[in-house]
């Protein structure tokens, strides 16, 4: 089951897809969380994105939706390949600094 966090996006997993949800962030950059008086935890406060078959193809995704609503309007194939590497560096990093070397 997959449960991760990059940034404001949330992954999460069942035995059927992969969701990509954007999460709600307070002023600190913290995650905000709403009580569930039926189940009685604290739930995320998040709104759903995409279902995707599968992790690749929901980082795929957030990363199309990364470019889409980018504050960078992009005009040549040269920016938008570089976009596309500056995101993927990013989860690279992301992952690395999260990962235990060797795995």
């Amino acid at each position: 089951m997959i449960d991760m966090k990059i940034g404001q996006y949330h992954l999460t997993s069942d035995k059927y897809e992969v969701k990509v949800n954007k999460m709600t962030l307070d002023n600190n950059g913290q995650p905000v969380t709403s009580y569930d008086e039926k189940s009685g935890i604290n739930r995320l406060v998040e709104v759903p994105l995409a279902h995707c078959k599968n992790v690749e193809d929901a980082l795929r995704w957030l990363r199309g939706y990364l470019i889409r609503t980018g504050s960078e309007r992009i005009t040549t194939m040269d920016q938008l390949a570089r976009e596309n590497k500056k995101i993927e560096q990013q989860f690279d990093t992301y992952i690395k600094e999260r990962v235990p070397e060797g795995l």
